[in-house]
């Protein structure tokens, strides 16, 4: 029962600050839809795919424990793409004013454990620029790659594209993260304005201190206080003096 009683006295609380819950949340949705909108720059995205081959054509079949071999070197793959000797090149070639350090925090690597390609994608606020950069650094890469170690080829599968859909900032995600926090703090403002308020609001709280409840005052409306006996007795008080006034 002191559950039941506790879940409806949430409630009740949750309805007498709906107003501000309400408010709250809107802000919230607001602030984020202002500084998605406004403060954060599109991010977009092109990726270069690349297949390498270290195994040496003999004429023979490729085996099993060729493939795995191969598999095993793509993590050194990434590792030298990432390095000065590919990107200070890169750099060069396209004339960009990045440094080696941000041009390697655009770069990311997309592997597939069961698979021998491996794509570089580069993220950045112009669609063209990310294209460019991304097709760079995979020729680059070939060209390179058989200078550092001995493998029997490098095969661009497809160049990188311009993409005009921006992969960041996530609109709807950023607006539905501030409606939450925005109802979060609305709520969490409204019971500790309940916490608070130590006003007593019922007679449930006399008896549960164990004191003498020795009446209550009811509060009336507007409508109600002028259909009371004073009220009336009042007005007609007025409209006596304003006759004697006019007779005077």
């Amino acid at each position: 029962m002191e559950e039941e009683i506790s879940l409806n006295d949430l409630f009740a609380t949750l309805r007498r600050h709906l107003g501000k819950i309400v408010m709250w949340s809107l802000l919230g949705l607001i602030v984020l839809g202002v500084y998605t909108f406004f403060f954060v720059t599109p991010q977009y995205q092109s990726t270069s795919k690349i297949v390498v081959n270290q195994t040496q054509q003999t004429g023979q079949a490729i085996t099993n424990t060729d493939i795995q071999t191969n598999l095993s070197l793509i993590s050194t793959y990434q590792s030298i793409i990432k390095e000065p000797i590919i990107l200070e090149e890169v750099i060069n070639n396209t004339n960009s004013k990045l440094t080696t350090q941000e041009l390697s925090n655009k770069l990311s690597i997309q592997t597939d454990s069961a698979s021998l390609v491996f794509g570089v994608t580069i993220s950045d606020a112009d669609p063209y620029v990310a294209a460019e950069l991304a097709n760079a650094i995979a020729e680059t890469f070939q060209n390179k790659i058989g200078d550092i170690l001995e493998v029997e080829s490098v095969t661009i599968l497809s160049q990188a594209v311009p993409s005009v859909n921006p992969v960041s900032p996530n609109i709807p995600m950023n607006l539905a993260i501030g409606l939450i926090l925005g109802l979060m703090i609305g709520v969490g403002i409204a019971f500790l304005t309940e916490f608070l308020d130590k006003r007593v609001k019922d007679s449930k709280l006399i008896e549960d201190m164990g004191w003498t409840n020795l009446g209550a005052v009811l509060e009336m409306s507007h409508e109600e206080l002028k259909d009371t006996r004073m009220m009336k007795q009042v007005r007609v008080n007025m409209d006596n003096k304003s006759q004697l006034r006019r007779r005077v």
